[in-house]
């Protein structure tokens, strides 16, 4: 199946040891190319083309967006906390995947996890400006925000209802392509031609072999899986389901993962956490994970909006540390205070990352591709406090405020070991699917310095498979727990 190929992958370590100078944004390319498996859009109807772009989430955005419009527009001078209360409900939903289709909609399913996210985001938003001595009415605000939240959870049940009405009628009704033949496959195909509420047509199934006794209807042999690619360009297919006993073929749900063109693809498992990059549904009682490809724009939204919001604090908190640490390492050695690299970023992308000097520079050769256990002895005094305390990775906040890096995420690493390291580890590439980090779940658990990539990379796709902007809160505080008496990373 060489067309859901996986690219090479990447890594993360410290080297630092030139100052360097910058290198241009470019992307970072690997040996392997992503052929495309979605179904041409130009043969598709213009009606089932807006269909599958009109999904279930941007309807449910959409539904919150307008209730904060309707309070907009119903404005006095009270309505203002309201408003912040319902951006940070938003930005928590998202982080949370509640604005992500579902397969099985059920408004009470989510109610718990509704109400107890806005009920603590409309906390925040009242508290802080009463602490600041911003005059509140308590009973006006209490009633606006029941107000509030019962329009959001109207709107949301109303378009959960339209949407499974549609699919009761057949108006919604994707294409799905069953990969593997086993009892559950074959169960879950049972369950779909006798419920349409789930909006999936199957139109067949691709294994190694076809079944010996195939049933009527959706139950067709359409291939092996190295038909898999062709299977879904001839049928149009917007929908992959995989029986477990196949996912774990080396490479498919990997490179379904890192397909961006490839269909939205559910797994069948017979546990919730079985499978890396999955968020939890059912058919019919039967388990079922969506594989993760990327973040949602609200769940990218909400942590570009905490990068910037944090990295800005921070910079103005610590620029006297900042300052007097540049003047320090000047007078050491007479050299530049600040050490920059070019390192690969999201999605391949080239970018220079900063740190503040903490070793006696050499030729950018050596450095682009020594290992940083190989340069210790360069390390001066000064330098061995700022990298004992992480102190010298405070100017990345400068990368963060431009979109480079992330306070969270996997660490950046050069371009020679990420050819190097892309060989060893196939799910490598899979932890660049997201902005790099000035920390990281795998330097917060000892992966710091010369320890095993392998290791980073399963904690750091797990990280992402599973980021809540509490996860990104957890890991700083961690980190600063850390700081004293632990090299960075």
């Amino acid at each position: 199946m060489n067309e859901l190929k996986i690219k090479p992958g990447l890594s993360s370590t410290r080297g630092d040891m030139h100052s360097g100078q910058e290198g241009p944004p470019t992307p970072y390319s690997s040996a392997a190319e992503e052929v495309k498996v979605f179904p041409d859009e130009a043969r598709r109807s213009p009606l089932a083309r807006f269909t599958t772009g009109v999904t279930a989430g941007k309807a449910l955005m959409v539904g919150d967006v307008v209730v904060a419009i309707c309070f907009a527009i119903w404005w006095e001078q009270w309505t203002w906390p309201l408003l912040v209360g319902w951006l940070m409900t938003v930005m928590s939903y998202a982080s949370a995947g509640l604005y992500r289709p579902r397969l099985h909609l059920a408004l009470l399913d989510q109610l718990p996890q509704l109400m107890s996210q806005f009920f603590i985001a409309m906390t925040v938003a009242l508290t802080v400006p009463a602490l600041f001595g911003v005059p509140l009415e308590l009973r006006r605000h209490a009633a606006g925000a029941a107000l509030m939240i019962t329009a959001m959870l109207v709107i949301r049940g109303a378009i959960f209802a339209v949407i499974r009405v549609g699919r009761g009628a057949g108006s919604v009704a994707h294409p799905t392509l069953i990969v593997g033949n086993g009892q559950r496959a074959q169960k879950v195909v049972d369950v779909l031609s006798r419920h349409r509420t789930y909006g999936l047509n199957v139109l067949g199934y691709v294994a190694d072999r076809p079944t010996s006794d195939e049933p009527e209807g959706a139950w067709k042999y359409l291939g092996d899986f190295d038909e898999l690619a062709d299977a879904v360009r001839a049928n149009h297919i917007e929908i992959l389901i995989l029986d477990e006993t196949s996912s774990h073929r080396r490479g498919l749900v990997e490179g379904l993962r890192r397909g961006a063109s490839a269909p939205t693809t559910f797994v069948l498992t017979q546990g919730w956490d079985r499978i890396p990059g999955t968020t939890g549904d059912h058919i019919g009682g039967v388990p079922i994970m969506r594989v993760s490809r990327g973040w949602s724009l609200g769940q990218q939204l909400g942590k570009r909006l905490f990068d910037m919001f944090m990295a800005t604090i921070s910079l103005v908190l610590l620029a006297p540390l900042m300052i007097a640490i540049t003047l320090v390492i000047v007078a050491e050695d007479g050299h530049g205070p600040l050490f920059r690299q070019v390192r690969v970023g999201r999605n391949g992308k080239l970018f220079t990352m900063y740190k503040f000097r903490s070793m006696r520079p050499v030729e950018v050769s050596n450095s682009d591709t020594a290992w940083s256990g190989d340069s210790e002895a360069r390390i001066g005094r000064i330098g061995k406090f700022i990298r004992a305390t992480s102190i010298d990775e405070l100017p990345q906040l400068f990368n963060i405020l431009r979109g480079d890096m992330t306070f969270v995420g996997p660490r950046p690493e050069r371009p020679h070991y990420v050819s190097k390291f892309s060989a060893m580890f196939p799910e490598y590439e899979s932890r660049h699917r997201m902005t790099v980090g000035l920390t990281g779940l795998a330097q917060v658990s000892g992966l710091r310095g010369d320890t095993s990539i392998d290791d980073r990379v399963r904690h750091d796709n797990y990280y992402i498979d599973h980021w809540s902007l509490w996860f990104d809160i957890k890991v700083l505080i961690w980190t600063l727990g850390q700081a004293f008496g632990a090299r960075g990373s």
